[in-house]
């Protein structure tokens, strides 16, 4: 990977967490009766501040995305038998659905969080990997699932700590956006647009 790819891979990253910040975030106020006579420099102060909140959501993304990069790296050197490493993230990414479930089980957090959670990240990253698939090799299923579902879920752990529900979709979804689109761009930074190679990075 180039220097000149990997500042566009971040650049493009941070942008994307500010905008889906900042669009979530304000959608959710239109609907808060204090924000309806808040006057135009507020909101500008509530915009700018949520771009800066989605920026280092955004690079928080990105840390984690190279942070898996290293692992898997690591990985391949140690499975001989790719398919152990495939497996193992299988499992793992089983074990964050449930222990979502576990976290947010009889807590602070809407009743039905404890389900409707995991089921979303699930299909959300049952979609990613569906798009990834299309595009590269079938080997990409499994590692793109646990990237989407275990890194997110990690990256957003001090938001399931909060107990709100509005923090935790304030972080988890702009997190998530972030990471698909890392993933579905790793292929194309490493000039493999199609075949078994291009998920030879993640599968192996």
């Amino acid at each position: 990977m180039s220097l000149r790819k990997w500042m566009k891979l971040f650049g493009m990253t941070i942008v994307i967490g500010a905008i889906v910040t900042v669009v979530g975030s304000v959608c959710i106020q239109l609907f808060n009766p204090d924000f309806r006579n808040v006057e135009a420099s507020g909101w500008l102060s509530y915009v700018l501040m949520m771009a800066l909140i989605g920026m280092t959501f955004g690079a928080f993304a990105h840390m984690g995305f190279f942070a898996y990069m290293m692992l898997n790296y690591i990985a391949r050197s140690i499975f001989k038998r790719p398919y152990y490493w495939v497996a193992i993230q299988g499992f793992v990414a089983l074990f964050v659905l449930i222990e979502i479930g576990y976290w947010t089980y009889d807590t602070n957090f809407p009743s039905l969080t404890f389900l409707v959670v995991p089921l979303a990240l699930l299909v959300g990253s049952v979609l990613v990997a569906w798009f990834k698939v299309s595009q590269t090799a079938a080997g990409a299923w499994i590692p793109t699932i646990f990237f989407m579902v275990a890194i997110t879920v990690l990256e957003s752990i001090p938001a399931f700590r909060t107990g709100d529900i509005s923090s935790l979709l304030y972080q988890l979804i702009p997190l998530f956006i972030c990471n698909g689109y890392q993933i579905m761009q790793l292929h194309k930074i490493l000039g493999q647009p199609s075949g078994a190679g291009a998920a030879a990075a993640l599968a192996k």
